[in-house]
């Protein structure tokens, strides 16, 4: 059995990986399985998808379905770290709730990760990034001011048991608290994942804390990454830098009403 073959429920150790020389190494993550090749100096990467349950997608036999890289030397190790998506997410709890003025709720939403993909060392760089899960495009903002993101069906979990956590999935634990004077329908999140640490616990990948205090349509949110492990999860160790740090103290409108149609939602 290949070393990276694991169940679908299962954890892995993320880093680096010796190639075999006579097959493909191969990563079965979920419902996501990815393939890498040592051809001579080069690097072959292919994935492919399947339903959680049955037999992991097989290795491509033709050539025109695999990603290649050159190298300047032959690399013999290949290195897999997990990411947050590559973009804002626009989170819809399944379940919307309010806040009255001076409330709070500490809830946990869970992400689908990417993989990177790279070569490690001074030579080598990363190849690619894979999403376990493909999410639908959704735009934040107005039409004439905002940002492209990904639209994400929520539970806005309040409590973090242990069947929670999937090997393809962070969970990320928001702290909201309404310091407006009116009550805040919590219908739409925007959740700034590029400023957030992925950490790794036992069994478990989390984010660091987010705070956001809200203050009111027109002030808008301030926010809080904290880049320190959330209490829930004692002892997990830092795992991915964030792709951009959050500057200090910075303010952003994070919560909206449902008004229009969204992308489609995937459950989570």
């Amino acid at each position: 059995m290949n070393p990276l073959d694991t169940p679908a429920s299962g954890f892995f150790s993320w880093g680096r990986y010796r190639l075999p020389r006579d097959q493909a190494f191969r990563l079965r993550l979920a419902s996501l399985t990815v393939f890498a090749r040592k051809q001579e100096d080069e690097i072959w990467i292919s994935h492919g998808s399947h339903r959680e349950g049955d037999p992991p997608a097989v290795e491509p036999a033709r050539q025109e379905d695999w990603s290649r890289w050159g190298a300047s030397e032959s690399p013999d190790e290949i290195e897999i770290l997990p990411a947050f998506p590559d973009r804002p997410l626009v989170l819809r709890p399944e379940n919307p709730f309010n806040l009255l003025p001076g409330a709070r709720a500490r809830v946990f939403v869970r992400v689908p990760l990417w993989i990177k993909v790279g070569v490690p060392g001074a030579r080598g760089g990363l190849l690619l990034e894979i999403p376990t899960v493909t999410l639908s495009d959704t735009w934040w903002g107005s039409p004439q001011e905002g940002q492209l993101c990904y639209w994400l069906d929520i539970l806005a979990r309040r409590e973090a048991p242990p069947d929670v956590f999937r090997s393809d999935r962070i969970l990320c634990p928001l702290d909201l608290v309404n310091r407006a004077k009116e009550e805040l329908p919590v219908e739409k999140i925007l959740l700034q994942v590029g400023h957030l640490t992925i950490f790794r616990g036992d069994g478990s990948l989390w984010s660091d804390e987010i705070r956001v205090r809200y203050k009111g349509e027109a002030e808008g949110s301030e926010l809080e990454v904290t880049g320190r492990t959330p209490p829930e999860a004692p002892g997990a160790i830092r795992l991915m830098p964030p792709r951009t740090p959050a500057p200090r103290g910075f303010t952003a409108r994070t919560f909206s009403r449902i008004k229009a149609l969204p992308g489609l939602g995937i459950s989570f």
